[in-house]
């Protein structure tokens, strides 16, 4: 019995929800989590339109990026397309051991030896095609992984000094194929410093190219 004076407080009846458990529009559970008005009033646009939910299937993994060929083009007499077999019957070589340091310091492998082929080996099957025969010191090569990543040798590095015996293109590490971690074909410059800033996975394309000359004469 309420106290004297005070007045009754009558509450609506809730009315029965209009969804039997066969027929509402999500679970329980996503409901609770969208607890916004907005939500709330895409659900019901869902339900009154009789839309399905669609499940968006997850993105695919990223495959890991191997090279099969490495393409010799540019200024070259003839493009040049050489895969694991062809890159075999050329003359190998050996690093021996080898620690792979990046621009830090920082050792970022170890390999008792890798095993490849010069660069300049490619280029020497392609032959360079030059305006004039002293263009040879105009001449630089590009070398591009399957991710994109290039590095740059001009001809004077790999003809002309140590450089150019450590440059390879390698196949091999520890006498095991190279891995997809390392690209199936890469290249390593044996001879710099920071061996890991010109070290180039999964190598596709060598492009010769030729630096513009300026109009003075010599």
């Amino acid at each position: 019995m309420s106290a004297p004076g005070a007045a009754a407080i009558l509450m609506p009846p809730v009315p029965p929800s209009p969804y039997t458990e066969s027929d509402m529009p999500i679970e329980p559970l996503r409901a609770s989590a969208s607890n916004t008005p907005a939500a709330a009033s895409d659900t019901s646009r869902l339900a009154t339109s009789g839309a399905s939910l669609t499940l968006v299937s997850p993105p695919p993994a990223i495959t890991s990026l191997v090279s099969h060929e490495v393409v010799v083009s540019g200024c070259v007499n003839r493009r040049h397309s050489f895969d694991l077999a062809s890159l075999m019957r050329l003359p190998t070589q050996l690093t021996g051991p080898l620690d792979v340091v990046c621009l830090s310091g920082r050792k970022v492998r170890s390999a008792s030896d890798y095993k490849g082929v010069r660069l300049t080996a490619l280029l020497d099957v392609a032959r360079l095609r030059l305006p004039q025969a002293r263009d040879f010191t105009r001449a630089y090569v590009l070398a591009e992984g399957a991710d994109g990543y290039t590095v740059m040798f001009s001809w004077h590095e790999l003809y002309n000094t140590p450089v150019g015996v450590g440059a390879l293109v390698v196949y091999e590490r520890d006498g095991q194929p190279l891995g997809e971690d390392e690209g199936g074909i890469g290249l390593i410059s044996t001879c710099d410093l920071r061996v890991a800033l010109r070290q180039v996975r999964a190598l596709t394309r060598l492009t010769v190219h030729l630096a513009e000359s300026g109009s003075g004469t010599r």
